[in-house]
């Protein structure tokens, strides 16, 4: 899967495809996304004839907000959770986590991210902070949480770590701390 910043979720299969979102429901296929200071999303849960689902998905504030795409569907999240409940699934039995990513404390954004966040049916004004600059910080973890809890998933079942890429720099590598960098990847599989 070659990323791209959006909100496409295919399902895996041998070729290369652009999206930022992948699925399956194949035993032993890891699947996986790639991140540095974008939020690793895994999601994984029963189909309704009880077989096994797992999707990753990475998001950034384009697949978080769905800015840009010309498809209705409100994001990745969104997305990923309504190709799950088209095969069956139900959200409430969806576990979930949110993996490392830059948190508010770092993530400087321009007021066009805030205006998209603003046109999702989960956004709060709280997850919008004026930064030291006196520029709009956004919290992506919050904002995907807000999502998550809207689409029904339960609280109980998710298993985030908010570790913010940009302040540990022992653990993570990070694009916006403006030094050479890696990628972390979130991965899952069916066992």
């Amino acid at each position: 899967m070659n990323q791209i910043h959006g909100c496409g979720v295919v399902e895996a299969s041998t070729g290369v495809v652009e999206a930022d979102g992948i699925w399956t429901t194949k035993p032993g296929l890891r699947i996986g996304v790639r991140v540095a200071d974008c939020v690793p999303i895994l999601l994984a849960g029963p189909l309704a004839d009880g077989s096994p689902w797992v999707a990753a998905l990475h998001a950034g504030w384009r697949g978080a907000t769905g800015y840009g795409d010309p498809a209705p569907g409100g994001g990745i999240l969104r997305r990923g959770v309504a190709r799950y409940q088209a095969l069956g699934g139900h959200p409430s039995h969806l576990v979930w986590a949110f993996g490392p990513a830059i948190l508010a404390c770092h993530f400087e954004v321009g007021l066009e991210v805030i205006q998209a966040a603003r046109q999702d049916p989960a956004w709060q004004e709280a997850l919008a902070s004026m930064g030291p600059a006196g520029k709009p910080h956004l919290d992506l973890h919050g904002f995907l949480r807000a999502q998550s809890l809207d689409l029904g998933l339960e609280s109980a079942r998710e298993g985030s770590v908010a570790l913010c890429t940009v302040c540990r720099p022992d653990l993570l590598y990070s694009y916006r701390r403006g030094e050479t960098t890696g990628r972390q990847w979130g991965w899952i599989e069916i066992g």
